[in-house]
């Protein structure tokens, strides 16, 4: 037995496993320049203009977008399963991801309501999508290697971040 028959699950070769590997690598950018670093202080010192409330108004935001995905997961998982849309609803997630984190261009200040609005929205697709994206896992890897697979994923994330999922 071959240390790939051993790894992968059968018919699946490395390119599926890099694909998978790099869209998990590259929404750690989401998390670090939307949700941690970048955008979250330009919202509370530009957008709402370093107000008591901003923090406050930013955690709620996101509250309120993991709330829509706990609430929707299930019914997208299931719909994904029934109807073998598993890459179709990635698709339309990803864009739906990229399109509201793209809005975020035209928040400046005062335009909080505008701003929780988008972070919401793209937060919600980007949360969907890696739902979706970790439920390729399962093709990909023969469940003796599933660690050894996503371990792949979390390796190549952004230096000072490897081994820590940070979501």
């Amino acid at each position: 037995m071959t240390s790939k028959s051993r790894s992968l699950a059968q018919d699946v070769g490395l390119r599926e496993v890099w694909a998978w590997s790099m869209y998990d690598f590259a929404n750690s950018g989401y998390t670090t320049v939307v949700i941690t670093a970048v955008f979250n202080a330009y919202f509370v010192a530009a957008v709402a203009g370093k107000a008591d409330w901003a923090t406050f108004a930013w955690t709620a935001a996101l509250s309120v977008s993991y709330l829509a995905v706990l609430l929707t997961a299930p019914l997208v998982g299931a719909w994904a399963d029934a109807h073998a849309a598993k890459k179709k609803l990635l698709f339309i997630a990803t864009g739906g991801c990229v399109l509201f984190t793209a809005a975020l261009y035209f928040c400046g200040p005062g335009t909080v309501v505008l701003a929780i609005a988008l972070v919401i929205l793209s937060n919600f697709f980007f949360a969907t999508g890696e739902n979706l994206i970790a439920a390729f896992l399962t093709e990909l890897a023969d469940s003796k290697a599933m660690g050894a697979r996503f371990g792949l994923g979390l390796v190549l994330r952004l230096p000072g971040r490897a081994g820590f999922p940070g979501r």
